[in-house]
């Protein structure tokens, strides 16, 4: 998304892809808004659309239900998608060098020195796009600390999953995911079915499976990947300098959600760094770290949040939920929430938690997942 930005400007651009392939492996669960591609200029293409989907469910340990969000959206296909977006830059002037490894970056004449596959590039302007691990952010000092999670995933063949909603991606929460969470994502004739929090995802997913009856040995594939959980760099930006997507932690924290927060965050550091080259002056990407700061991806609401949610129990959420079971979050008015605080008193001294989750609802639901 930076190298659009900066190629339509007509300034020479480069991609730095470490892997043969753009897109591969997957680390991704697939999933993305309408609103998310759409508020990014982007419009879908058939050849990476596996099918639509008209939001998403959560669903308590108990079995029932509520509707976390009615946003439409796609299962994608990651890796057709990835070779899209850069396709698009290509056809601005960007090159791509695949198999390509930055193994550092330093301060060079004003500019920046990458040293990749044993030779230097100069550059006026680096955006590190370089995933959870984020050589660029550590190499230019920017890391005090980057705390990740693990998910798992198998991909199945749509008749193996018995519980699959054909309409909604599931999340299903419990006290065993510590915050986290498994999901079922139907993807055309296939399913993804995974498990990830700060905990084992590959023995829960397993177990998940179990529980499901989905049969593990059925799999088509496997998926594991590195999640952003909480990352504490002194900046996003440096004069010529931008970290953005998973690099800089900048995911959904409530639900791991990174294909819309890396297109928006790449998107901007594009446009600040075509400010920067046009004003000649690499302070001006400064304004990147300050435009992502105050955005709805690392609103400190969603950080507190999560950490109430990794103290709730089974039986709270089942509670909760059987309040609201089948229908929409915004069903929760301060009448009804009354009435359950009425026949459920010890629910009460949850009231704050209660609130404050509906407020972090509307705030996922606004701006996209």
């Amino acid at each position: 998304m930076a190298a659009r930005q900066l190629a339509a400007a007509g300034f020479t651009t480069a991609i730095l892809e470490k892997k043969k392939v753009v897109g591969e492996p997957v680390q991704c669960a697939e999933g993305v808004s309408e609103f998310g591609l759409a508020s990014n200029g982007l419009r879908p293409r058939d050849e990476w659309i596996a099918q639509r989907v008209s939001g998403a469910k959560c669903v308590a340990p108990n079995g029932k239900w509520f509707y976390i969000t009615r946003l439409p959206g796609y299962a994608i296909d990651r890796p057709a998608f990835d070779r899209s977006i850069v396709d698009g830059a290509v056809d601005d002037g960007a090159t791509v060098r695949t198999a390509t490894r930055v193994s550092g970056i330093s301060r060079h004449d004003g500019g920046w020195r990458i040293e990749a596959n044993g030779e230097s590039i100069d550059a006026r302007v680096v955006i590190g796009a370089d995933g959870p691990a984020s050589l660029v952010a550590r190499q230019a000092g920017l890391v005090r600390r980057l705390e990740k999670i693990v998910a798992y995933e198998y991909r199945f063949r749509r008749e193996d999953v018995p519980s699959i909603d054909p309409e909604f991606f599931l999340l299903f929460v419990s006290q065993a995911y510590q915050g986290g969470y498994a999901w079922i994502f139907p993807k055309g004739e296939a399913v993804n079915v995974g498990a990830g929090g700060p905990i084992d995802g590959h023995a829960a997913t397993v177990t998940f499976c179990q529980k499901m009856g989905i049969d593990v040995a059925r799999r088509t594939q496997t998926i594991a990947g590195s999640i952003p959980y909480r990352y504490d760099l002194t900046s996003l930006a440096l004069p010529g300098l931008a970290i953005v997507g998973d690099a800089g932690g900048i995911t959904n924290p409530m639900n791991g959600a990174g294909i819309h927060p890396g297109l928006f965050s790449g998107r901007i550091a594009g446009e600040c760094a075509v400010a920067a080259l046009t004003e000649e002056d690499p302070t001006t990407m400064m304004a990147y770290d300050r435009i992502l700061s105050t955005s709805p991806f690392m609103d400190p609401l969603l950080w507190w949040m999560i950490e109430r949610v990794r103290t709730w129990t089974d039986r709270f959420m089942d509670s909760v939920t059987e309040e609201i079971h089948g229908l929409d979050w915004r069903a929760v008015t301060a009448a009804r929430a009354l009435r359950v605080f009425l026949h459920k008193p010890w629910l009460a001294a949850h009231g704050r938690d209660f609130f404050r989750m509906i407020r972090t609802l509307e705030l996922c639901d606004r701006y996209g997942w």
